[in-house]
């Protein structure tokens, strides 16, 4: 498939007659599936975020503000806070999807994405190819430009943020569904990535816990990208071109290396849209793989928690640096507390918000796997995350109080390109955040939401998601 335009020059005029003038049946099948389940996977995931208190603190404040767009969990605020809150749910915990491309995890665009699209519902139907086709070039755009502002592995250790990136994919979703043009988008897109954050990765209080309540910052570029359209929209200017050159938008946010021809080329043929990973642990991605060998050990020896003598984590460095504070004081500061996690592993609680309730968080088991949990740094594996593909690995080796032993390696995270899963795994974990969420019927609603490219207007089929169910708000 072409451009079914004549491209212009200049990346962001470029990108935004792309994003505005793009039909539906140019964008691939199978591309279009993968949102769905995109869309299924970040609505499960903001549904049952919702529950928690940090989420209730950000709706509350939300609807303060305003009101018009659904909250989802229950009220309405303004389209930009209604984008932040319904983002922050989706991103709450750590559970919603990536972008990962050969296998280097970068972001989480769906909790922007799609919360940027929520806030573009209004009175009007919206068929659910409409949304789909809208969410896809969020997607393109959003992947290609993190692709293309890539630092180097000095820079990276220097300066980095996770979804700063995500307000212009925000921008592109939430414009096209307000039928906006090339010209006005292009300005709207400019606007977006000069209202970004500042990258963060490495002020996240690593050692200074708890971790920031905002951490991968998909809440505010939600809103950045919201609101750089309806500020085009009310009439301001932002910059002509904000990726171009040597002060572009890659120096701002402080990568070392740009690739302007990753923004462009292939538009409308290659397809990174469809490059999506999705989450089997809600956890940083860094220590899934952790996890993954953890459960792997638990299963074969079918030892309950008291029969666990000693458990071994080998991986890179930062695992030990960072991930194995035995307090956490939040679900935020839990989803990178590996002796947290892991006693919710041991436990056997179901992963999702049974990990990050407040019985949860006050387990007096967590401080005893604490004592039984060492850490090791294996060189293979932090070169292998220090290097350009920043690949997280892990070993976890466990013996039990009768002398058993067990071990597992790990060397990619379930979920993305390397190890796929399929569409089944993606609607089971879905199902079960909805139950955990107390959404009635999940399986019936998995169903049509399956089938939401026929609908002809999804704003019924997604309600379910901003009422206020029967299930218990933790306070």
């Amino acid at each position: 498939m072409t451009l079914p335009f004549d491209p212009p020059t200049g990346l962001a005029p470029r990108l935004s007659l792309f994003a505005s003038e793009t039909p539906a049946e140019a964008i691939p099948d199978s591309v279009m599936q993968s949102w769905v389940l995109h869309l299924i996977d970040t609505l499960a995931c903001a549904a049952a975020g919702s529950r928690l208190p940090l989420a209730q603190s950000v709706a509350t404040y939300a609807r303060q503000q305003g009101s018009g767009r659904p909250l989802i969990g229950g009220g309405s605020s303004g389209p930009m806070l209604a984008a932040f809150a319904n983002a922050f749910a989706a991103n709450l915990l750590d559970f919603d999807d990536g972008f990962e491309h050969d296998g280097k995890g970068m972001g989480h665009p769906g909790a922007s994405l799609v919360a940027a699209g929520l806030a573009a519902l209004g009175d009007a139907p919206v068929t659910g190819r409409a949304f789909l086709t809208a969410l896809v070039l969020g997607a393109e755009i959003n992947n290609r430009l993190i692709l293309s502002v890539q630092p180097s592995a000095k820079r990276f250790v220097e300066v980095y943020g996770i979804g700063q990136h995500q307000s212009v994919g925000a921008a592109v979703t939430y414009a096209r569904l307000k039928g906006l043009g090339a010209p006005q988008m292009s300005n709207a897109l400019n606007l977006a990535a000069s209202l970004s954050a500042v990258p963060s990765l490495h002020k996240y209080n690593w050692f200074t816990r708890p971790i920031i309540s905002l951490k991968d910052f998909v809440a505010p570029s939600a809103q950045a990208g919201v609101q750089g359209v309806d500020l085009a929209l009310a009439g301001l200017q932002g910059p002509a071109d904000i990726f171009e050159g040597p002060q572009g938008f890659w120096r701002m946010v402080g990568s070392d290396h740009f690739a302007p021809d990753l923004l462009t080329e292939g538009l409308c043929h290659d397809w990174y849209a469809g490059d999506g990973a999705v989450k089997t642990y809600p956890a940083c991605r860094w220590i899934a793989p952790v996890l993954e060998a953890f459960d792997t050990v638990l299963a074969e020896s079918g030892a309950p928690f008291d029969r666990i003598a000693r458990i071994e984590v080998h991986s890179f460095a930062d695992v030990a640096a960072k991930m194995a504070y035995p307090a956490p004081a939040n679900a935020i500061d839990a989803q990178f507390s590996l002796p947290h996690l892991m006693t919710c592993q041991a436990l056997g609680l179901e992963a999702g918000l049974p990990w990050f309730t407040p019985d949860a968080l006050d387990q007096p088991e967590t401080a005893q796997l604490a004592t039984r949990l060492s850490f090791h740094t294996d060189p293979e594996m932090d070169a292998a995350m220090r290097g350009v593909g920043r690949r997280p690995q892990a070993r976890v080796e466990l013996t039990l109080t009768d002398g058993g032993h067990h071990s597992c390696r790990i060397d990619a995270p379930l979920g993305g390109a390397l190890r796929p899963v399929s569409a089944e795994t993606v609607h089971a974990k879905a199902a079960r955040l909805m139950a955990q969420a107390g959404i009635p019927h999940p399986e019936t609603l998995l169903t049509s939401l399956a089938d939401i490219s026929e609908v002809e207007d999804i704003r019924p089929l997604i309600a379910p998601f901003f009422t206020q169910p029967d299930a218990p708000r933790f306070s």
